[in-house]
């Protein structure tokens, strides 16, 4: 497989041909910046370095304004509310995607008894509520029921299973499209107060208490197609790729944006290897010291920045170990070994091993590529930032079905951490098709032309900004069991 390997990274197999390729592609993305120079407002450079301006914000104008609120506005009107159980009724009433969780004798013929219960023991792990308070709160659903489910039918393959589904229904929808094609994604992490003393406890500085993060990717879609519990002191970088090789979807990424915990310089050399595009948004970019490969090179307003000595990247050391790094690549694509495990492994030798070194000069040459092209391109800051928005958005609408104990983790085992992670975004998923789907509904059926609605502007508004979906549970207030009390002579209150 190393032939077809290669060429599908675009990258080339013969190691005789790796230190031109790789001087050449450098050098070609420093003549695009030093092309753009002169009418680069945002970054700057001289001698004592890079000066970035601020980015402007993305706005539309006063009129543009007015039709996007009244777009909103038209919407809330017509879209119907609806309570979280009812809405996870309505979607598997529409996929089935309850089946996966579902024994294969049940799967011939489901009873609603058995679907319901299968929804309340998803509920009761990604709203956090327990098992034991589900039970209390839905009817006609015992405790026993929803313990076997969780710890017998809530598997990690039915789980993935069932959110591939959903991701698929996303992408089918005519909305989403209007959102993105599902070629990019973006991911981030989201913490959770943990108090309980397991093994993946961890402290959280940022977070004031011991915490476990929930690392999601998104698509640009909205589709949130793959999550997994990570201790909040773990780098994000190991786990990145393990969204984009490991979901089940069929959602054909290109193009990934992360934060910059996200971010390392063996991640550039894993995407540029496995043919994909890394994008981080890394703070501090103007402060990334930049490489050359050709010290005879003109360089033009960049030559300060590149004239140390200890800024030259030996490409062939590079192609002394290609094969080898394909080799490594390869089995995190066919699943060999765990992308997360391997990179973790990678980033901690030091630089005195040789299959590091190449691995970090290798993605030393694709930031650097990035770097350039971030700062001369406002179409690639905008994709990031856009990307990164909905992966915020996401983890605000998270916070909100994720209420059940304060918000505040309390499973001991690894399994049901997953469980819990799982679950959740399995609910959120759901709660994009739904909405996604109701728009659809009110465009069809509401004539938004006769109404002055610019339906061009959905792109602007988000499957998951609404209140209509109710997400907490409802409290009955029995009026016969309020006892009448009446005043007596004397101005005290008897029964």
């Amino acid at each position: 497989m190393r032939e077809d390997f290669f060429r599908r990274s675009g990258l080339p197999s013969d190691t005789k041909q790796v230190p031109e390729y790789l001087a050449r592609r450098l050098g070609e993305a420093y003549e695009r910046f030093l092309k753009t120079a002169p009418s680069n407002s945002y970054a700057l450079v001289d001698k004592d370095g890079w000066h970035l301006s601020a980015e402007p914000a993305e706005k539309l104008d006063q009129e543009g304004q007015d039709r996007l609120a009244h777009l909103k506005s038209w919407l809330a009107k017509h879209m119907r509310r609806v309570k979280l159980p009812e809405l996870l009724i309505e979607v598997d009433n529409q996929l089935g995607f309850t089946r996966n969780f579902l024994t294969p004798a049940q799967r011939e013929e489901p009873s609603p008894e058995d679907i319901c219960a299968v929804l309340a023991a998803v509920m009761a792990h990604g709203c956090n509520l327990g098992v034991y308070t589900m039970a209390q709160l839905t009817s006609d659903v015992t405790y026993e029921q929803l313990k076997r489910i969780g710890d017998w039918h809530l598997t990690e393959e039915a789980q993935r299973s069932a959110l591939a589904e959903l991701v698929s229904a996303i992408a089918d929808l005519d909305t989403s499209s209007r959102w993105g094609e599902g070629r990019t994604a973006a991911s981030d992490g989201q913490r959770f107060s943990l108090p309980r003393r397991v093994l993946q406890q961890t402290y959280s500085t940022r977070f004031s208490d011991f915490a476990l993060e929930f690392y999601t990717f998104v698509a640009d879609n909205y589709a949130p197609f793959y999550s997994l519990p990570i201790e909040c002191t773990d780098r994000d970088a190991a786990f990145v790729l393990d969204g984009l090789l490991y979901n089940e979807s069929e959602l054909e990424i290109e193009e990934h944006y992360t934060d910059t915990h996200g971010y390392t310089e063996i991640n550039f050399a894993a995407f540029a290897m496995l043919g994909l595009r890394f994008c981080p948004r890394i703070r501090g970019v103007q402060h990334q010291r930049i490489y050359r490969i050709d010290p005879n090179c003109d360089y033009g307003s960049l030559t300060s920045l590149v004239s140390r000595a200890d800024q030259t990247i030996d490409t062939e050391q590079i192609a002394e170990q290609w094969d080898r790094m394909g080799q490594l690549y390869a089995s995190l694509k066919t699943g060999h070994v765990t992308a997360s495990v391997a990179l973790k492994r990678l980033v901690g030798f030091s630089a005195k091993n040789r299959f590091y070194r190449a691995n970090r000069d290798l993605g030393r040459i694709f930031k650097i590529e990035f770097i350039l092209q971030y700062l001369s391109e406002p179409e690639l800051r905008s994709r990031i930032r856009r990307g990164l928005l909905k992966v915020e958005q996401l983890h605000a609408l998270a916070r909100d079905v994720f209420s059940g104990r304060r918000g505040r983790i309390n499973a001991r085992e690894l399994w049901e951490q997953m469980n819990t992670c799982s679950c959740l975004n399995l609910i959120l998923a759901c709660i994009v098709y739904w909405q996604a789907r109701e728009i659809s509904r009110v465009l069809s059926q509401c004539d938004p032309v006769a109404n002055g609605v610019d339906t061009s502007l959905l792109q602007h508004v988000s499957p998951i900004e609404w209140d209509n979906v109710v997400l907490y549970g409802q409290y009955i207030l029995d009026r016969k069991l309020v006892r009448r009390r009446r005043r007596s002579m004397k101005g005290t209150l008897s029964v």
